[in-house]
């Protein structure tokens, strides 16, 4: 991954609320499953699916915004 995707991710990490974030981060960086993240949270696993879905979300509005930005600075 190119300096620059790394930076857009970063900022795309960033721009969600902290529960999200770190929903995130249990997920794809520390390999733990819903069911582990729903039992530590004290909150159900369809709940966990759903935070991390909007912030998916979030984080994809965000790259695609910053790559048309990106676009038209060059």
């Amino acid at each position: 991954m190119e300096q620059t995707q790394k930076i857009l991710l970063y900022d795309a990490l960033e721009s969600l609320g902290s529960r999200e974030k770190s929903i995130v981060k249990l997920i794809y960086l520390a390999g733990f499953t819903e069911n582990e993240i729903a039992e530590a949270y004290n909150i159900s696993q369809q709940r966990v699916h759903q935070i991390k879905e909007r912030a998916l979300q979030k984080c994809k509005s965000q790259l695609q915004q910053k790559k048309l930005e990106y676009a038209n600075i060059v």
